[in-house]
């Protein structure tokens, strides 16, 4: 018995959810050609093409010759169309508000990077400041991209602090003035597209998870660490928020070290007393690599006052993979070995431990995935029971 129904004939749901199926075929596979699809999909052939011709005149979808896609092969007879996910369709962006400096990026639907910004910003500055600073580094990320944040779909922000599920600062230490700033409203008012505000950690992991050494991990314990310590803690594939958005705020327990674990660090003899104080870590790790025996003392009592809280993180959600993340991940090489020997007095069983490979961007890029999570639940989510609109229609 074949598929049930012509194009005009299906339930609005059926075929929402078939359309949707080949859109999310083509963007795991990339450009594909409609026999590979309809394999993808378990569809019909016919189906299949009257879907994926569906969604070419909806905007969702294009369909290319092997040589417009850069193919350089030949054929024989006419090329097979490939079919490709219309990525540009719409348009996200993500910022990483942080205590020195703010990050934007804009991506299209796949979170190709389009256009960023990375400006600097005192870690004294009140928070009207720090948001102002935010929003022209969204505009300068938007200008790179050739849009305004006007045209954006969705805004995507990391910020440090205890941040509740409305995006409103419950908490922060780090910053002065931050704690009870409306983040999303802020933004609301500036941009024309939902804002969805997330803890920079928990971002951070989002990014690992996406980009990051995470990828295919369905538990982990994400460490973001430096002159502060924050986590994002992953199970079963999804991020673990709790009630409030407070989940994984260990931080907050002496016992837990990571409010002293810094101390260690600032207080070395000898640095600069000009020098910034984000780089001081990165000085007394030089020192340390040059063997200065203070160095090295200093760097092992940051690493074991880091280690009690990794520890209870491990002991209490045994992730499959812990990984070490921020400031903290450009010198692996001197605390990664000791970390893993600290866990492995007091843990059951000790889980992969590394590094992670993402650089400067990882909040930033970790806040676009944010935001590209809220429009898949927006726009590509099978249940709706509206038929799947033309992009523009969609973003309006």
């Amino acid at each position: 018995m074949g598929d049930p129904g012509a194009a005009g004939q299906e339930p609005v749901l059926l075929r929402r959810v078939r359309l949707l199926a080949v859109i999310d075929a083509l963007r795991e596979a990339g450009p594909t050609p409609l026999t590979v699809l309809a394999t993808k999909t378990g569809l019909s052939r016919p189906i299949v093409q009257s879907l994926a011709d569906e969604l070419v005149e909806m905007g969702w979808v294009e369909a290319r010759t092997p040589e417009e896609l850069g193919d350089g092969g030949r054929s024989v007879g006419r090329p097979a169309r490939r079919f490709r996910f219309h990525a540009e369709a719409g348009l996200i962006a993500g910022l990483d508000i942080g205590a020195h400096t703010v990050t934007g990026l804009v991506t299209d639907l796949d979170g190709t990077v389009l256009g960023r910004s990375r400006l600097t910003v005192s870690p004294a500055a009140p928070p009207a400041e720090r948001l102002e600073r935010a929003h022209a580094a969204l505009q300068d990320a938007c200008a790179e991209a050739g849009t305004t944040p006007a045209k954006l779909w969705h805004l995507g922000v990391a910020s440090t602090g205890v941040i509740d599920h409305a995006g409103r600062v419950m908490l922060s230490v780090a910053l002065p003035g931050w704690t009870g700033v409306d983040i999303a409203g802020a933004f609301a008012e500036k941009v024309g597209c939902p804002v969805v505000v997330e803890n920079d950690g928990r971002a951070a992991a989002l990014a690992e998870q996406w980009r990051g050494v995470g990828r295919g991990v369905e538990d982990m314990v994400y460490v973001h660490a430096g002159l502060r310590t924050g986590t994002g803690i992953i199970v079963g594939g999804k991020m673990l928020r709790g009630h409030s958005g407070a989940a994984g705020e260990i931080g907050a327990l002496p016992s837990a070290g990571w409010a002293e674990a810094p101390m260690h660090l600032l207080g070395f003899p000898g640095l600069a007393p000009d020098a910034p104080q984000e780089q001081l870590p990165q000085h007394v790790f030089a020192r340390a690599r040059e063997g200065d025996e203070a160095a090295l003392a200093a760097t092992q009592r940051y690493v074991r006052a880091l280690s009690s809280g990794i520890a209870a993180l491990v002991l209490t959600f045994d992730p499959e993979l812990v990984v070490l993340g921020g400031g903290i991940s450009r010198s692996a090489d001197l605390v990664l070995g000791q970390l893993v020997s600290e866990l492995e007095r007091v843990c059951v069983r000790l889980p992969r431990v590394v590094a992670s490979p993402l650089d400067a961007e990882w909040v930033a890029l970790g806040a676009v995935r944010v935001a590209l999570d809220a429009v898949q639940q927006r726009y590509f989510d099978p249940a709706a029971s509206e038929a799947l609109a033309a992009p523009g229609q969609l973003a309006a």
